[in-house]
């Protein structure tokens, strides 16, 4: 790695170290912004009734997630672990972190079977629908999975708002016989995704923690095959269960995101190109 890119990323992590000096949101003791707050509130919202009646309310969370994306492509096809840059961007991101682990694991997504009749009573039930994750590795996390909705996220009043993807999250953090739950209450599985990442994390188990995340997709269940043998999808995340540091969390993923420049350009993204790839996984049940 030269000099520049080294300094580069000494200076943009000091800046996002202390992006949130003074606001109190870096406070080590806050239980309640480090932990992912439930809200009986708005639950109904975000989870259809039956699932949530089934379930109970017991390991079900609701937060706002912050994300910029893209993928990093190699020049010339050449296959992604052969990139000699794309081995210096893990690099960057391993000096950028405190923490990273690899997972694998099974996306399942689940649709609602409804009538045509009932779309037309009720057109939000046309855009209801399900991921269920199952972990593969590491292995204490086997047995163990998450059933999770996502929907766009409010307008928020915020300058940055036009630059960063927001999503409200709702999850369940479930047993994987559960998969069978869902089923009952009239939703199909529609395609599977298998996924091998790679994730880091910046200021891990603070309010301010940032998660990057390196996703390679794949066609078969022992991850031999590569969906794409010469990209893979880049994320960087914040999470927040409170929006009233929302403004200051997009400024700080889109500096974070700096860091990464020489390799990559992390954006907003039109969640289309992210949904391609899952179409074409379309055929994997």
């Amino acid at each position: 790695m030269n000099d520049n890119i080294d300094k580069l990323i000494t200076t943009l992590i000091s800046e996002t170290n202390n992006t949130f000096e003074g606001t109190g949101i870096n406070n080590g003791n806050n239980t309640e912004e480090k932990n992912l707050q439930f809200m009986e509130n708005e639950e109904k919202h975000f989870l259809d009734d039956d699932i949530l009646k089934t379930l109970g309310k017991n390991n079900f969370f609701k937060y706002t997630e912050y994300s910029l994306s893209s993928l990093y492509i190699s020049e010339n096809n050449m296959p992604i672990n052969d990139d000699p840059n794309f081995q210096k961007l893990l690099k960057v991101m391993t000096k950028a972190s405190d923490v990273n682990n690899k997972f694998k694991w099974v996306d399942y997504y689940y649709k609602h079977s409804v009538r045509e009749d009932e779309n037309i009573l009720n057109p939000q039930s046309q855009n209801q629908d399900y991921i269920f994750r199952e972990y593969i590795e590491p292995n204490h996390l086997k047995k163990l999975s998450l059933l999770r909705k996502y929907e766009q996220g409010a307008i928020l009043k915020s300058s940055e708002k036009n630059k960063v993807n927001v999503k409200i999250v709702s999850e369940f953090i479930v047993h994987d016989t559960y998969a069978t739950i869902i089923k009952s209450v009239g939703y199909h599985l529609n395609h599977k995704l298998f996924t091998e990442a790679q994730i880091f994390h910046n200021k891990y188990g603070n309010s301010n923690h940032i998660v990057i995340l390196v996703l390679r997709h794949y066609k078969d269940q022992n991850f031999s095959i590569p969906l794409y043998n010469d990209r893979v999808l880049v994320q960087i995340k914040s999470y927040l269960s409170d929006n009233k540091y929302s403004d200051i969390t997009q400024k700080n993923l889109l500096n974070y995101a700096k860091i990464f420049n020489p390799y990559i350009l992390l954006r907003k993204v039109d969640y289309s190109f992210v949904e391609q790839i899952k179409e074409k996984m379309s055929y994997a049940i």
